[in-house]
């Protein structure tokens, strides 16, 4: 069973989630709380799996809490969830240690995606989150590279929007017309020269880079 804390201001808000979760009889949502510090004190006691955060909290902010609460409870996962989109919170919200970021507007079948794939160890970002680090890979590739000395190749560049669109190797493989093992290579190039090891990463350096503009 999945432990799920629940931390939004709204109480509809926290209601709906709620709601919605429970219908997954492998999520248990075990406190939904308004505020930050309340989440803090209540982490220890109740031991959750997966903290979904929201970014604008009273008092101390979202991404603030996440950082507490990590230093505190390094093995809890955090899933951050907000209405807004703005490049720089991502990134603060990644950098304090939070494992995925989700538009409050995909909540649903995304947060429970979400949540599982966190729990398994994995990074996730949600489709429009992903859909800005895929413009900005666009963007590197009009520019011909010229943001990093180690300039991806065509190739590689498509591959890496590919892959920050939530695309797997075989549905990559199947859109540019090569083999499944020709996408393992150049994924590994392309991390590889950009010092990257997942997708959230590849959201920071997107917009540490200037290739997602904020």
């Amino acid at each position: 069973m999945i432990r799920i804390m629940l931390v939004d201001d709204h109480t509809m808000v926290r209601e709906a989630l709620c709601s919605m979760l429970e219908q997954d009889k492998t999520l248990k949502v075990v406190s939904a709380v308004g505020d930050g510090e309340t989440a803090l004190r209540l982490a220890a006691e109740l031991a959750p799996t997966v903290v979904v955060m929201d970014v604008a909290l009273p008092g101390a902010s979202g991404i603030e809490t996440t950082r507490r609460l990590l230093a505190r409870h390094p093995e809890i996962k955090v899933l951050a969830l907000s209405t807004y989109l703005d490049r720089r919170i991502v990134q603060q919200m990644l950098d304090v240690g939070a494992s995925g970021y989700i538009a409050k507007s995909a909540a649903g079948v995304e947060l429970r995606q979400g949540i599982q794939n966190v729990v398994a160890g994995r990074s996730y970002l949600c489709s429009e989150v992903a859909a800005l680090v895929a413009d900005g890979l666009r963007e590197l590739a009009a520019a011909g590279g010229k943001h990093d000395t180690n300039a991806l190749s065509r190739r590689e560049t498509q591959i890496a929007t590919l892959l920050a669109e939530g695309k797997s190797a075989p549905d990559i493989a199947a859109e540019l017309h090569i083999a499944p093992s020709t996408v393992d290579v150049h994924r590994r190039n392309l991390m590889r020269k950009l010092d990257l090891h997942n997708v959230v990463e590849l959201t920071r350096y997107a917009i540490r880079t200037g290739l997602v503009l904020p």
